[in-house]
């Protein structure tokens, strides 16, 4: 008898949990696991887990398409299809179709799926909207969506490549605003660090300690780190023969970070001097970084590397050869370059998923209130630390709907970031400006990837060197009371934000001024 109600038992279990899995694809209800001995997950962690997962699923496909394995395996299983690939301009065997244009397309759609659906959560307050509602749920109505967009994209009229090279451009200035928005976040970043030193003293600490033992000391430290990093990169690097674009690098970058250095002890500010220098010894550590990952991307010889033969066709007789190559270097010059090793096989796919995952780290974190109000993007949410979470246990997995009352995170910037992060991540794929020479097996070794780690660096120097200037431009600079934190994106700056607030946990923040305790109606632990 009781194996009989153990059955039934397990039997209304699958039961509920199928009803809100159906609530979650068709109806308005959050996604979540059938284990109930899964801690509750906060409605907002998600829903954008599930986009990531989306998007994952999207950047794997066009990872695919760069691969050459895959394009001949695909052209051999529709042999008979010249008519639509020459009628969407792919040519009579499709290649077109199945390397970089196939990429382009693939990245149009995703871009503008989260374009529409940044339109329809514009000005959304709460999870009470309707338009919440779709945003949370309704999963396979936005997949039938998603994959009509995908579809759709390859059956756009192209035969001058018109439209791939308009994209290609439209793409590369979204790619760009990515890595700005980005590396403004890091600048930002760096002052909260020392808002925080001035709010310690402010509160009655010691400025001896906190101005002189602590930032001084560190920023002693990052210098000197800064000037072994320069010497090392210069050893490695460019001490060789035919290494003069390396050294022209190397020594750009460092007399810029010199240059930073001095303006940031020469121009009057409202902190400490030496609060501003630690400012720019973080920058120019950061700057150092991206000059180490720039020079590192250089081709291999072992590639075979054919740039001069390669361009981009635009309308009727215009080739575009952008790469500008210096003389006596065409190749990766630098430690363990010569021969191709099982590691050299291994490491493209490697720094694709690291690359992955770290743009999606910053893309969800930029959409976080703090970072939302840094760059003053309209309808930023406002703070959740006070309000009361429901629990919603229709079977399986707890939800808790921490968005009743406010927003944890922007929904429309979220949709924006997750659009900039297709771009910079379709363009990576596709070599930036050089889409004709990608592969997937040579992913971030191009003189393409070269330059553009090279820009953001110079682009990091020239807002530092602005903010230096200009201090008025940061946000909230007077009441900063925490620090923030963030990654590194393959060479490029991560998006950061509190460091009370995570992906996890930012829903449930604990305030640094005293207030009122988080009322919630639950005790398990969340996710």
């Amino acid at each position: 008898m009781a194996g009989m109600y153990g059955g039934e038992d397990e039997f209304i279990e699958s039961r509920s949990c199928c009803r809100a899995q159906i609530g979650c694809l068709c109806g308005t209800s959050s996604c979540r696991l059938c284990c109930r001995l899964c801690p509750s997950v906060f409605e907002s962690t998600s829903t954008r887990i599930v986009y990531i997962m989306f998007l994952m699923l999207n950047v794997g496909i066009m990872a695919l398409m760069m691969s050459v394995r895959v394009q001949k395996a695909i052209i051999e299983m529709f042999p008979h299809q010249k008519i639509v690939c020459e009628w969407v301009g792919a040519g009579e065997n499709c290649e077109a179709a199945m390397g970089y244009m196939a990429v382009y397309r693939l990245g149009f759609a995703i871009t503008a799926y989260h374009f529409l659906l940044m339109l329809i959560t514009c000005g959304v307050k709460s999870s009470r909207d309707c338009r919440a509602g779709f945003h949370n749920g309704m999963w396979f109505y936005k997949f039938l969506m998603l994959l009509f967009f995908c579809f759709g994209s390859f059956f756009i009229p192209d035969p001058r490549d018109l439209f791939i090279n308009v994209w290609m451009y439209t793409a590369m200035s979204g790619a760009a605003l990515f890595i700005v928005i980005q590396l403004l976040l890091l600048v930002f970043l760096f002052h909260s660090w020392t808002d925080r030193l001035v709010a310690r003293v402010n509160n009655g600490g010691s400025p001896f300690w906190w101005y002189g033992a602590l930032a001084l000391t560190a920023t002693v430290f990052i210098y000197l780190a800064f000037a072994c990093s320069v010497f090392l990169l210069y050893y490695f690097f460019a001490a060789s023969e035919g290494c003069s674009r390396n050294q022209w690098f190397i020594i750009i970058n460092t007399t810029a970070c010199i240059f930073v250095s001095i303006m940031s002890v020469v121009k009057p500010g409202y902190k400490d001097v030496r609060l501003r220098l630690l400012h720019s010894s973080l920058i120019s550590l950061y700057v150092i970084y991206l000059t180490w990952s720039a020079i590192g991307s250089a081709p291999r010889k072992y590639q075979k590397y054919e740039e001069e033969t390669h361009g981009i066709w635009i309308g009727a007789g215009h080739d575009v050869r952008s790469n500008i190559i210096l003389p006596e270097q065409e190749y990766y010059c630098g430690p363990d370059g010569e021969e191709e090793t099982w590691a050299d096989e291994v490491l493209p796919y490697v720094s694709l998923v690291i690359t992955f995952v770290l743009v999606m780290y910053s893309a969800v974190g930029t959409a976080s209130p703090d970072n939302c109000q840094a760059i003053e993007f309209p309808s930023c949410p406002s703070d959740q630390s006070v309000q009361r979470h429901d629990v919603e246990d229709i079977g399986g997995q707890k939800v808790v709907r921490n968005e009743n009352n406010s927003l944890a995170y922007s929904y429309p910037l979220f949709h924006v970031m997750l659009g900039l992060a297709t771009l910079f991540l379709m363009m990576s794929l596709t070599a930036w400006y050089t889409p004709s020479t990608a592969r997937l097996v040579t992913f971030g070794r191009s003189w393409s990837a070269v330059w553009i780690k090279m820009s953001s660096s110079w682009v990091c120097l020239l807002i530092y060197l602005t903010v230096t200037i200009f201090p008025t431009m940061l946000p909230n600079k007077s009441s900063r009371t925490g620090p923030m934190h963030g990654t590194i994106s393959n060479g490029y700056a991560g998006s950061f934000r509190s460091s009370s607030r995570s992906l996890d946990d930012d829903e449930a923040a604990v305030p640094l001024s005293p207030s009122k305790p988080t009322t919630t109606v639950h005790q398990e632990t969340t996710v």
